[in-house]
C-alpha cells in the first residue's frame, strides 16, 4: 500500500465522489481513480461503491480508511518529533479529559506547560470515556485522563492510576430524611451521564455491592451543563465526584438538593491518565505526563503514578 493510495480513499470518504475527492487533492479525477484501482487490486476486494450520485466506502473500504486516518495522524506525529529533536519547539498536543478531571492537579500542569511550550498547539477536549478511548484508537488524541469505579483497566492501552476522588449521592429538592435504603435506589429515578450498563461505570459498582439489579428508571443526560442544571430541578439521584462538592454544596443549604446517606462507603473514583504506548508519545506529550505526575504528586498522597520515559 502507498501512502497517496491511502490518501485518495479518506480524500473520497470525505468528499463523498471522486470527483470533489480529486478537487480537493489537486488531481486529475482519472489519476485519483486509478490509485483506487491499483489499492483495491492489492488487497483484493472492492473499497468504492461507485455511482451517478458519487461514490461510498464499502466496508472494507471504511475499515481501510478509518486506519489511514491513524497512520496519518502517526506520521505527523513523527514530524513533530523530528522537529523537537531538530531543536524546534512546536508541535501538537490534543488531551481529552472527563469533567470529573479537571481539578487543581490537571490545571497547575496545564499551566505549567503552557508557560514553558508556549509554542505547541494544545488542544483540552471535555468528552465522555468511551469517546476518549475512541479518539486514542484513531489517533485523534495524545492522552486520555479518564474517571472510573473499580480497578484501571487496559482496554489495550497503557493504563495508571493518578489518583481517586470521593464520591457521594444527591437528589433534587428537600428530604427531610437523608438515609435511604438500598432497594429503595433501585426504584428511583436516575439522572446520569454514562450509560448504566457500563462494568466501570457508577450504577454497575454500587448495586454490584448491594447484588441488586440496576434501576430501570434512567434519564442520561451526556452534557455537563445541562446535567448540573437539571440535578437540583429534577427529582432524581444524581451522584458526585469531590471535584463538584463546591457546586452542590449551595444546593444543600438552600433545600434545593438533598446529600443521600446509605449505611456503606461510597465507592472512590479513580482518575487514570491512558495512552497508546511510552514509545509512541511526541515529545510534548511525554514532557506534559511528567509535569501532570509531578503536580498530582504535590496534591496528592498517594504515591502510585506510573511516568513514561
Amino acid at each position: 500500500m502507498k501512502l497517496n493510495q491511502l490518501k485518495a480513499l479518506v480524500a473520497v470518504a470525505k468528499a463523498g465522489s471522486i470527483q470533489e475527492a480529486a478537487r480537493l487533492m489537486h488531481l486529475t479525477q482519472p489519476a485519483l481513480s486509478k490509485s483506487i484501482r491499483e489499492l483495491e487490486r492489492e488487497v483484493g476486494v472492492p473499497l468504492l461503491v461507485r455511482s451517478a450520485k458519487g461514490a461510498t466506502l464499502t466496508p472494507y473500504g471504511t475499515m481501510i480508511a478509518k486506519r489511514s486516518r491513524a497512520i496519518q495522524k502517526e506520521i505527523d506525529k513523527m514530524r513533530e518529533e523530528l522537529d523537537s529533536l531538530r531543536g524546534e519547539l512546536g508541535g501538537r498536543l490534543s488531551i481529552g479529559l472527563t469533567p470529573p478531571a479537571a481539578g487543581p492537579a490537571l490545571a497547575d500542569a496545564i499551566s505549567l506547560f503552557r508557560h514553558q511550550r508556549p509554542s505547541v498547539d494544545l488542544n483540552l477536549l471535555e468528552l465522555r470515556p468511551a469517546q476518549i478511548l475512541e479518539g486514542l484508537r484513531d489517533g485523534v488524541l495524545d492522552l486520555g485522563i479518564v474517571t472510573q469505579y473499580g480497578e484501571a483497566e487496559s482496554c489495550g492501552f497503557k493504563c495508571s492510576r493518578l489518583y481517586g476522588l470521593k464520591t457521594l449521592l444527591a437528589v433534587g429538592g428537600r428530604r427531610p430524611d437523608p438515609k435511604i435504603l438500598p432497594h429503595s435506589l433501585c426504584e428511583a429515578e436516575w439522572l446520569v451521564l454514562d450509560l448504566t450498563e457500563e462494568p466501570n461505570g457508577y450504577i454497575s459498582s454500587l448495586f454490584a455491592r448491594f447484588n441488586l439489579p440496576p434501576p430501570t428508571r434512567v434519564m442520561r443526560c451526556s452534557s455537563m451543563a445541562l446535567y448540573l442544571e437539571l440535578a437540583s430541578r429534577l427529582n432524581a439521584v444524581t451522584h458526585w465526584a469531590e471535584t463538584g462538592f463546591e457546586f452542590i454544596e449551595p444546593h444543600f443549604h438552600a433545600g434545593r438538593m438533598t446529600r443521600l446517606e446509605l449505611d456503606i462507603p461510597m465507592p472512590e473514583l479513580s482518575v487514570l491518565l491512558v495512552y497508546q504506548d511510552e514509545d509512541l508519545l511526541t515529545a510534548a506529550a511525554n514532557e506534559f505526563v511528567q509535569m501532570l505526575n509531578s503536580s498530582v504528586s504535590r496534591h496528592h498522597s498517594r504515591d502510585n503514578r506510573i511516568a513514561p520515559t
